[in-house]
């Protein structure tokens, strides 16, 4: 095995690296999308977004593999960021650079590999859109070109970070350890201590702007029936696959946190009470259509989900608001399961005309 070199720039590309301030960050639709779309179109099992830090390659987008990062001593991104062209290993066990690499030798037993870099600011190479097979295989010109053009819409999205202005800064005042410790292992969202800094943030900007906000509990109908019945590991696939539609319904800038063990929170920064039921509606439809197929059969779920909109004022007690919350969640559980319930109270809160 041939380790990857450090790129002449490297001091400064790490610099430009850490000023993006995506290390540690949760995962998100607009890059999934994108890995989705690698798998699909190049018939592959296994696609990422791979950044490269100092001593490790940390993945912002991973489909395939469970993992969030490995060394980079051991990356095939590494020899990527090398050049600015694509670097394509048709069989890596017949290719001195990686023919004895742990990724090639054991799990995931790499064979392909394509990857193109990530080039952003003054030419820094950040990482790479790669594509990965477990067998050996050629690729077309029309397939680099596709891969190349994939990952230039990563770029594009890596040079126009859509955030609100408390997600922004929530992640630019915290350091990259701190960030790791506010997201979820599995799922890779924000975990519930994230989700509750993310509210607090967004409630004090609401009150300084006087803009509504919209807040959602979603809990998986069944969890414990699923876990029992197909085992936790099928069950920790739902929840990835439920963070997954959840992303997928919502707004670029909307949160969503792991607030439980099958409980997620969703913040809808701006979003009026008429708009909240078209987002409700969406994401009931996605997990509906939501079809897995296990060894002892397919698995279907559903969830129940209870939302509020409020216009905060300086007196109104986030907790309260919260609870009502929870209460409208429960009332969708009470009465039947796999609806939404949203809360009409308006003691502690005006809702939208």
């Amino acid at each position: 095995m041939i380790e990857p070199i450090n790129p002449i720039n490297e001091e400064k590309r790490l610099e430009f690296l850490r000023k993006l301030h995506i290390l540690e960050t949760p995962v998100e639709e607009r890059f999934d999308r994108i890995t989705r779309i690698v798998c699909q179109a190049l018939d592959v099992p296994i696609a990422a977004i791979s950044l490269l830090d100092s001593d490790r390659q940390w993945f912002k987008s991973i489909q395939g593999l469970d993992v969030s990062e490995t060394s980079r001593k051991v990356s095939f991104c590494g020899h990527t960021i090398l050049q600015d062209e694509p670097l394509v290993v048709r069989d890596a066990l017949k290719d001195e650079r990686f023919c004895d690499n742990p990724l090639v030798t054991s799990d995931p037993k790499i064979r392909f590999y394509a990857g193109c870099p990530l080039t952003i600011g003054d030419n820094f190479r950040i990482g790479s859109l790669c594509a990965i097979d477990q067998t050996p295989r050629d690729m077309t010109d029309d397939q680099i070109m596709l891969l190349s053009d994939l990952a230039a819409m990563v770029q594009s999205e890596l040079n126009n970070i859509a955030l609100t202005e408390a997600h922004h800064n929530l992640i630019h005042d915290l350091k990259e350890a701190e960030r790791a410790a506010l997201i979820d292992p599995l799922t890779r969202l924000w975990n519930r201590a994230g989700g509750q800094n993310l509210l607090e943030r967004e409630w004090d900007y609401a009150i300084r702007k006087g803009t509504p906000l919209s807040v959602a509990m979603v809990d998986i109908d069944h969890f414990k029936r699923i876990n029992d019945s197909f085992g936790h590991c099928i069950g920790d696939q739902v929840l990835q696959k439920i963070s997954e539609i959840l992303l997928g319904s919502l707004r670029t800038f909307d949160v969503v946190s792991r607030w439980g063990g099958e409980e997620f929170l969703i913040i809808l920064p701006g979003c009026e009470k008429r708009d909240l039921y078209h987002a409700l509606e969406r994401l009931m439809t996605a997990v509906r259509n939501l079809k897995m197929k296990t060894d002892i059969g397919g698995l279907t779920t559903t969830v129940s989900i209870g939302a509020a909109t409020i216009y905060p004022k300086f007196d109104a007690d986030m907790s309260s608001f919260i609870k009502l919350v929870d209460m409208a969640m429960y009332d969708a559980k009470e009465n039947g399961r796999d609806q939404f319930k949203v809360d009409a109270k308006s003691n502690y809160y005006q809702l939208a005309i």
